[in-house]
């Protein structure tokens, strides 16, 4: 049984704690400029649409390899120096994970407030509760319904035949509701579903975050709407690309990159008939523009972007990279949250930190590991406390035996001088079904 709070603690200072992910210290980090023939490349640590090469790894044999890789704007790579060429003094991933979470905590707590609630908000202290098995089964209604609809646009979009517009619109209306009455039950019911499609289950993702994200900074109902919309629909182009390059079981020639990246123009077409919100038609329009003026297809710097189009950039790359795909594993979560944070040059930087705030450093259904050497599952995040949880501890890691489920806020005073998170780790490494722990 978890210890109870003495009293509801007060919002504590966003203060950094040594982050030490699993150890992979032949994993390191190193600029363009240092690579070589011979190194092997086993994440480009870039979004998978930032570059041609069909997986995420790469035995560089040559400088042209090398060039086309500085070609597509990637300025650093992780290499694994155990199947290729070391560069001794470059980071390791565990020390640029805890350099990154370090920076995080300091931008967030300098340049980030958290949003007032707004008028759709439920009663203080039930926004973002920790879930229950009712809120599970309520959720996961929302996005079945939400997901066979998804599913048929996508397929009368691929035959050419209308779609339904109004389908998608009264589920965007559930998604909007469901995430202010509880955003930690749809996360985790979106975020753990059983996946079959890529294409389309990534566009569910992206809507579901969007409504949460929007709601988060305090947009009204009708743009929370018409944003969520345009994430369901931002790459219903794609259904109109051909299909021998979408399913290519091999790199992309350049031309056929080239033509993959027309599905954002293509989708703006599919759409324009129908009369969606401005909001909807910036997200399909943007969403692969970046803050740099380095996206496409226009390569509008900032300012020239929409703020939907920059909201709908950094949630389509943080899904592409945290979501598990036929030719590479997902980031874990907490990863992929550093990523985002990292490459912020691509995206609006105050929008960066207020999705840290959104999500959380650590988001919910992330593996954590306390200094106990017990791991535990985040089931709620504080945005004023983003590194102190509410978790659900499961396994004990130096005994490797399963433990009864126990529930701690990592907030609450009795907590906070004994537990704390000491960094994340990969279920899949331990064998352990989030999914099960959570009831999913």
């Amino acid at each position: 049984m978890s210890m109870p709070a003495r009293s509801a603690p007060p919002p504590a200072p966003l203060q950094a704690q040594p982050d030490i992910p699993p150890a992979q210290g032949h994993i390191k980090k190193i600029p363009l400029t240092a690579l070589r023939p011979g190194m092997y490349i086993c994440d480009f640590n870039a979004g998978w649409m930032s570059h041609p090469f069909l997986f995420n790894r790469l035995h560089v044999r040559s400088e042209l390899e090398i060039a086309e890789i500085a070609a597509h704007g990637i300025d650093a790579v992780f290499i694994d120096t155990q199947r290729g060429i070391d560069v001794a003094d470059a980071p390791t991933r565990a020390a640029v994970a805890a350099a990154t979470r370090d920076e995080m905590l300091d931008s967030v707590s300098l340049h980030a407030t958290p949003q007032p609630p707004g008028p759709t908000d439920p009663a203080p202290g039930t926004a973002g509760q920790a879930t229950s098995a009712e809120e599970i089964r309520r959720a996961r209604q929302v996005i079945n319904q939400a997901a066979e609809r998804l599913r048929q646009v996508m397929e009368d979009a691929r035959l050419g035949k209308s779609i339904d517009i109004p389908a998608l619109q009264d589920s965007v209306q559930q998604i909007s509701a469901a995430v202010i009455r509880n955003s930690s039950a749809m996360t985790l019911v979106c975020r753990l579903r059983k996946r079959d499609a890529y294409t389309f289950d990534h566009s569910l993702n992206v809507g579901v975050l969007l409504a949460r994200f929007s709601h988060y900074l305090g947009h009204d109902l009708n743009q929370t709407h018409a944003i969520a919309l345009g994430g369901l629909l931002h790459d219903i182009g794609k259904m109109t690309v051909a299909t021998e390059i979408l399913q290519k079981p091999g790199k992309l020639t350049e031309d056929e990159y080239a033509h993959m990246k027309t599905h954002v123009d293509r989708g703006v077409a599919l759409v324009s008939p129908y009369g969606l919100p401005e909001a909807s038609l910036q997200v399909i329009a943007e969403h692969h523009e970046r803050f740099d003026g380095s996206g496409y297809p226009a390569a509008h710097p900032g300012p020239h972007i929409s703020e939907a189009g920059r909201m709908a950039a950094l949630v389509d790359v943080y899904d592409a990279i945290s979501t598990d795909r036929v030719y590479h594993r997902g980031l874990p979560a907490p990863e992929a949250m550093g990523r985002i944070f990292e490459w912020q040059r691509h995206f609006d930087p105050g929008l960066v930190n207020q999705f840290v705030r959104c999500l959380g450093i650590y988001p919910i259904g992330s593996l954590v590991r306390l200094k106990s050497e017990r791991l535990a599952v985040v089931v709620q995040h504080h945005p004023d406390t983003l590194v102190r949880p509410r978790v659900r501890v499961i396994f004990h890691a130096q005994r490797r035996s399963h433990l009864p489920p126990e529930e701690i806020d990592l907030s609450a005073p009795y907590w906070q001088e004994r537990e704390s998170i000491v960094g994340h780790e990969d279920p899949a490494a331990w064998d352990i079904d989030i999914c099960r722990h959570l009831a999913v």
